[in-house]
């Protein structure tokens, strides 16, 4: 019994000693340590990388809108065509996102001269590519103050250039980030050269012109 107690001891020395020299080595410490902290570093580098993908792709979003809105701002008169060569150039910004992602939408709003000061829509332009569930708005459209912030009502019979991008972000791994980013920006701008950016078509008269006494819209 008392040989058999002496073998299985020996045996167990044997068997764990290089765990026991591991421990007893500060190597095998250090190594110990790596193992368990390895995951959380990962974690934390895959974690700010993800992030810093989403926050490069918002900035190219707002990028993308606010050269929708300077561009169609730097014009009096714009056509169809000219608007969708605008917005398909406009994609360029996202690059290296995938463009066919995003949804864009140029309006024109007046603002009445009246005392209720209201923004409506004079014309309204979505990209040619843009996903499904995102339209023109309607000519006549009203907007509210959370559409249009009554801070850019103060210049009465006046107008804006309003460009909205949406864009549906999903990160590479998904590791921190799951799901996707329904990523959205709004920019209003004021006309450069004219006081209202018209669109030629012949449903609007004179070109897209107001006429004389008239508002935008009218």
């Amino acid at each position: 019994m008392t040989t058999f107690s002496a073998a299985a001891r020996a045996f167990a020395a044997r068997r764990f000693r290089p765990v026991a020299d591991l421990v007893r080595d500060p190597r095998g410490v250090a190594a110990i340590e790596f193992a368990l902290i390895l995951p959380v570093m990962l974690s934390l580098y895959i974690g700010s990388v993800e992030v810093s993908m989403g926050l490069s792709a918002d900035r190219k979003v707002v990028l993308l809108t606010r050269t929708l809105a300077d561009l169609v701002s730097q014009n009096d008169i714009t056509e169809i065509n000219q608007l969708k060569t605008i917005m398909n150039a406009g994609k360029v910004v996202l690059s290296p996102l995938k463009a066919s992602d995003a949804r864009m939408r140029i309006t024109s709003i007046a603002i009445s001269s009246t005392s209720g000061k209201e923004a409506t829509a004079c014309w309204s332009e979505v990209g040619q590519s843009s996903p499904s569930g995102w339209t023109a708005y309607s000519r006549g459209r009203t907007f509210n103050t959370a559409e249009v912030p009554a801070a850019l009502r103060n210049d009465n019979g006046t107008s804006l250039v309003m460009a909205e991008v949406q864009y549906t972000y999903k990160p590479v791994m998904g590791y921190v980030i799951t799901g996707t980013l329904n990523l959205q920006e709004r920019i209003f701008m004021r006309p450069r050269i004219s006081t209202y950016v018209g669109r030629s078509e012949t449903s609007i008269p004179n070109a897209g012109k107001p006429a004389s006494g008239q508002t935008y819209c009218s």
